[in-house]
């Protein structure tokens, strides 16, 4: 939610309510996600190294390091069954922030850039009835793979 529709919504106070009643749900549903596509990541054998890296400029829902390769990973989380691939809503614009994020990152943490090998994953969480969920990573899921940023 940008800032200008949170101070919008802090000036109707019936309106923010049922904004975030609304929002809720898909928050809960994104962060059970994202905890489902950590473990999975973590039995893969990938460290990871930080949730919910942000910046003014973008987010990146995991950072994860295995075999010499710094995976940034965009989750997608789905419960009820759709026609449209999960992997398809990462759009070129959501693509575009999430590179600006892992700059930002390796500014951050003092990791040249050109001598890291960087990769953009995705990782889709589909929850099923019960306690399943069907996990699937898709590696260098942007098509980066040997660019520089």
């Amino acid at each position: 939610m940008s800032g200008f529709f949170r101070a919008v919504l802090r000036r109707i106070p019936g309106l923010r309510r049922a904004a975030e009643a609304d929002a809720s749900p898909r928050r809960a549903v994104g962060r059970r996600g994202e905890r489902t596509a950590a473990r999975h990541l973590r039995r893969e054998g990938y460290r990871i190294l930080e949730r919910n890296f942000a910046t003014r400029r973008g987010e990146v829902d995991i950072v994860a390091f295995r075999d010499g390769v710094l995976a940034f990973v965009e989750v997608r989380s789905q419960t009820e069954p759709v026609l449209i691939d999960p992997v398809v809503t990462v759009t070129r614009s959501k693509q575009l922030r999430v590179i600006k994020a892992a700059q930002a990152y390796c500014t951050r943490h003092g990791l040249p850039r050109e001598k890291v090998a960087l990769r953009f994953d995705v990782v889709t969480v589909r929850f099923g009835q019960g306690r399943s969920a069907e996990v699937r990573h898709i590696q260098d899921a942007f098509g980066t793979s040997g660019k520089r940023f």
